[in-house]
């Protein structure tokens, strides 16, 4: 055949005889092994007898083999009787666990009985609120326009956010199902812009030697009008970075701030009300004691660096955990830590103790904008303490307006 390893018959006497015996029987007869001939067969269009079932199971080992009909629905049979063993199995072991469930509830009777529940009053013990007051950033102008409508500051507009703060208060007492004696403000810094930026020191709407006697003055009023609601008051303060008295902080004389000197002025203010209490230190951080049994730290939080919108939570964590651990040294363990200056209201529990985070008078301002793309909006924060059960409640009061919407 020419172009072939084997000699093949007569295309018609190969065909012919393939078709008798099958192409199996006739590759012995021609000596040639049988996929040679079946392929030799294919690419010359001959045909051969179909394989029986005798012939299939005697060539089984050839992987080139046609597979018969027969074959497909043998497997075919055996796979959907392997699955409906399985199915079966599946079934009798749900079966075995849901009696098992059932005979279990029919013979096992309730262990827990509940006991009688006397009819209880509400507590009548007096509570005391915390209110973090912070970053009122007074003097400081912000433009609607220059931040898009989404906020507009000045000292008029501030006020007025005072005031709603403290119609909040008294909202908040009246809606209490207990009594709130005590109203304990915690100053925690950036009350005044400042200087020490130069874009603020040409923006602001009055220098700041102006503007710390009239928030002292302004401050005053609103300490003052705190009585008509609350039968004791108390102010702690802690400065902030804005209104510092040097460019570059300093960590010694840090009470050398704008801050420090407005609660000077409001106690000196206030002094002839008994009931009125203030505790100014000049240190940054200060330990005070909430509701008899509960010391707490304030402080304003500027240590803590981060270049991030909102609360760089891991530079806090680390370093409410520091100051857990310098406290208990000195046997001045603390429960709960307080800051402001990130400008976003929150609450978290740690195992050093709960942190409280204050939002700010001011809300969103052209570099919140720029830099972070917003900031929250004007916001302070109210805690609930219990003299036995410590903080119980913590609130947001909403301070923005809406006339940007």
């Amino acid at each position: 055949m020419g172009t072939y390893k084997y000699d093949y018959p007569p295309d018609d006497e190969l065909e012919a005889r393939a078709k008798e015996v099958g192409y199996l029987q006739l590759a012995d007869e021609l000596g040639i092994p049988g996929n040679t001939l079946r392929s030799y067969m294919r690419s010359r269009n001959l045909q051969t007898k179909k394989s029986s079932q005798k012939a299939t199971i005697k060539s089984i080992k050839s992987v080139d083999e046609e597979v018969s009909q027969e074959e497909v629905l043998t497997q075919r049979i055996k796979e959907l009787e392997s699955q409906l063993r399985k199915d079966r199995k599946e079934h009798v072991y749900d079966e075995r666990v849901t009696k098992a469930v059932e005979d279990h509830l029919t013979s096992t009777q309730a262990k827990y009985k509940p006991s009688k529940l006397g009819k209880k009053r509400a507590s009548k013990t007096k509570h005391e609120f915390v209110l973090l007051l912070s970053d009122l950033h007074a003097g400081e102008v912000v433009s609607r326009e220059e931040t898009g409508g989404i906020n507009a500051y000045n000292w008029d507009i501030m006020l007025a956010r005072l005031d709603k703060l403290r119609r909040g208060l008294v909202s908040y007492q009246e809606n209490r199902p207990y009594p709130v004696g005590k109203l304990r403000i915690l100053a925690l810094g950036d009350q005044l812009s400042g200087n020490i930026h130069a874009e603020l020191e040409a923006t602001n709407s009055v220098p700041l030697a102006e503007a710390v006697v009239q928030l002292g003055a302004d401050l005053s009023e609103w300490v003052d009008s705190m009585t008509e609601i609350f039968p004791e008051v108390t102010f702690d303060g802690v400065v902030g970075n804005h209104p510092r008295a040097h460019k570059k902080p300093w960590a010694k004389q840090g009470y050398d701030n704008a801050d420090w000197t407005v609660y000077k002025i409001v106690e000196t203010a206030l002094r002839h009300r008994s009931n009125i209490h203030f505790d100014i230190p000049k240190s940054s951080q200060h330990r005070v004691v909430i509701a008899e049994n509960w010391p707490c730290l304030i402080f304003h939080g500027d240590g803590i660096r981060s270049t991030m919108p909102g609360v760089p939570w891991s530079g806090v964590s680390r370093r409410v955990n520091t100051l857990a651990a310098q406290y208990q040294a000195a046997n001045k363990p603390v429960r709960a830590y307080f800051l402001g200056h990130f400008h976003v209201p929150n609450w978290v529990q740690t195992n050093a103790g709960w942190i409280g985070m204050n939002g700010s008078v001011k809300g969103p301002d052209e570099y919140s904008m720029k830099q972070f793309g917003g900031g929250a909006q004007a916001a302070q924060s109210l805690v609930t303490f219990h003299p036995e059960h410590g903080p119980t409640d913590y609130s947001v009061i909403d301070l923005a307006d809406n006339e940007g919407v």
